[in-house]
């Protein structure tokens, strides 16, 4: 008995007979054989859809033509003849489906089997292997620079999937004098709270013109209270990009299926003024990863146990009144852009209509202008770089805003990298941040700000004091030597009261100038100067971190970020406690003086 696969091999129809096939086989995995369908369009069919007729019909979508003319399925029927006589000859009345079948699996097994080596591009801007842009807008494929292509097409391990028409960039590139334009409109009917907020709003718009094709995509955050004008700032952003994707009401979730495989700039309205503000970061945590390199790349589950792989990359703008809770790796990778309410007096409702009508006009040609700058891109990104980490900007901004820098000047600028780079960092001043700022905003930093500030009993009494008070009392003057705080709060507690309220929550303060205790023994350090002493283990100590970001053992890992930190091997005395894993912070990194009180 022969087999029907080598069988469909070898009356594999030839382009004559029937004409070129109109799919193409990509391949197969699992079960599972993937196409392009006669217009272009990836399916993923099981093997009983490839033996089905209707699904067959579906993948040519030519009512079965070619199909017919390849594989003809013949019967014998009685024909009449010119002189009224029968004869019985084979007559094509269908195709055979089992051929059909055959032959479109052995063709994918030729392709080889089907893996994430295979880059499907659906509409958006993506990088060619030479580095330029190549704008897909559905039915067809432009690389910038060389003839459009249709849709449909493999090129080595990138296939450009066919989908619904997207619009174009324009054929001509809008002017110098019409960037400007736009520029100084958003800085006139729009009121930021940080200068430079209309060259960052240019910036996002240029680099969103890039799609995936740029190593680095800014995400922003715009935000702003009611009647700053927010919604309709987002509107003229929205309406410069002809290929971009918007929604005021989404998920993680939603966004993934909505941009997966998509390389398009993408507009979040009310992004975090619901109630579900884990929903909110779940977004930011999107945003981050699709910011840089090739994007999010993830796997989902899907029907009967299938993984489904998701795909997202481009620029992010997302607009809220106030954002969400971020920690310290979302501050590096947003920038948000605060508007202030419009100036007292000052009605710009009219003139926001217009200028996103203007940017409904001029739109394709903003985006063809970006497009021709492509080339400049490297230049300019490598002057900005330079710049800002001479005005001291922290590294991890480093990528965000010399992206966007280099993005207004694809748009605003005048050829190649401009020589007066300092100008434009200086118009971003109020956006940079330097290692101060980045240590405010440390995760660590942060939890240290969190536990300083909780409010304890002190033992029995009624009086409550922060924790930050009771290291400033244990680290003050005895008071007897103290007739300035004589009748005043900090009067009510001793330094040994305030040490065994701190003992009771698993701390313990070792002042630079500590003395041994009674046996000669001196107090436990890992450093000279002053120290705390943390027990990860205290009770107390993991109840003041309930139903925070650091509740469970999170708060030790954050603990142990800290650069002065060291972990005891030893037994550490805390209070009554003798206990194993405490943890050294310096004194001086937690923000307190070297043995004073520094109220």
């Amino acid at each position: 008995m022969s087999n029907p696969i080598r069988q469909a091999i070898k009356d594999a129809p030839e382009a004559g007979e029937a004409g070129p096939c109109p799919v193409a086989a990509l391949g197969h995995t699992e079960g599972r054989f993937y196409f392009l369908d006669a217009v272009g369009q990836l399916r993923d069919l099981s093997a009983s859809q490839v033996g089905k007729r209707e699904d067959l019909m579906s993948l040519f979508l030519d009512e079965g033509m070619w199909l017919t003319a390849a594989y003809p399925c013949r019967r014998m029927k009685k024909v009449q003849r010119a002189d009224d006589s029968e004869v019985e000859e084979f007559v094509t009345v269908d195709f055979n489906k089992n051929q059909a079948s055959a032959w479109l699996m052995a063709e994918c097994r030729r392709a080889g089997l089907y893996g994430d080596h295979i880059k499907i591009r659906r509409p958006g801007v993506w990088p060619g292997d030479d580095g330029r842009p190549i704008v897909h807008c559905g039915d067809e494929v432009f690389p910038i620079g060389k003839r459009p292509i249709m849709a449909g097409t493999r090129e080595g391990s990138q296939i450009w999937a066919a989908a619904p028409p997207e619009p174009r960039p324009g054929r001509e590139a809008a002017t110098r004098d019409e960037v400007l334009h736009l520029e100084r409109e958003i800085g006139r009917l729009w009121n930021f709270r940080r200068e430079g907020g209309e060259v960052a709003v240019l910036g996002l718009l240029g680099c969103a013109y890039f799609g995936a094709a740029i190593p680095w995509r800014p995400a922003r955050f715009l935000t702003g209270a009611a009647g700053s004008g927010k919604s309709s700032l987002l509107a003229v952003i929205r309406n410069a990009c002809p290929m971009s994707f918007y929604t005021n009401d989404t998920t993680k979730a939603g966004i993934e299926q909505s941009l997966d495989g998509r390389a398009k700039p993408t507009l979040i309205d009310e992004a975090s003024d619901k109630e579900d503000q884990r929903g909110a970061r779940a977004l930011l945590d999107l945003v981050l990863s699709a910011s840089g390199g090739e994007g999010t790349k993830g796997s989902r589950g899907g029907k009967e146990g299938k993984v489904r792989h998701i795909e997202v990359a481009g620029s992010i703008l997302m607009a809220s009144i106030a954002p969400p809770d971020m920690k310290a790796q979302h501050f590096g990778r947003f920038t948000i852009i605060d508007l202030d309410k419009a100036r007292l007096g000052a009605d710009h409702n009219e003139a926001h209509r217009r200028l996103q009508g203007w940017a409904t006009e001029h739109g394709p040609r903003l985006w063809r202008r970006a497009l021709d700058g492509w080339q400049i891109i490297p230049a300019c990104t490598e002057a900005f770089r330079a710049a800002l980490k001479d005005e001291g900007c922290a590294p991890r901004d480093i990528d965000q805003l010399s992206a966007l820098l280099t993005g207004y000047w694809v748009l605003a600028g005048d050829g190649a990298p401009p020589r007066a780079v300092g100008d434009l960092v200086d118009a971003m001043a109020g956006y940079i941040r330097d290692k101060a700022d980045v240590l405010m905003q440390d995760a660590s930093q942060q939890l240290a700000n969190h536990l300083l500030s909780q409010i304890v009993q002190v033992q029995r009494s009624t009086e409550r004091r922060s924790v930050a008070d009771l290291i400033r009392r244990v680290l003050g003057e005895e008071d007897a030597a103290r007739p300035d705080i004589a009748g005043t709060a900090e009067d009510s507690i001793s330094r040994i009261v305030a040490a065994e309220v701190l003992a009771q929550y698993g701390i313990r303060v070792i002042r630079a100038d500590e003395p041994k205790n009674r046996r000669g023994v001196p107090a436990p350090r890992k450093a000279a100067g002053l120290g705390i002493w943390f027990w990860p283990g205290s009770s107390p100590l993991k109840a003041l971190f309930r139903d925070t970001p650091y509740s469970g053992q999170k708060f030790e890992y954050e603990l142990l970020r800290f650069e002065s930190a060291r972990k005891a091997k030893e037994q550490i005395r805390i209070g009554a406690n003798r206990a194993r894993g405490c943890i050294w912070v310096s004194g001086e990194e937690l923000g307190f003086g070297d043995g004073v009180n520094d109220g």
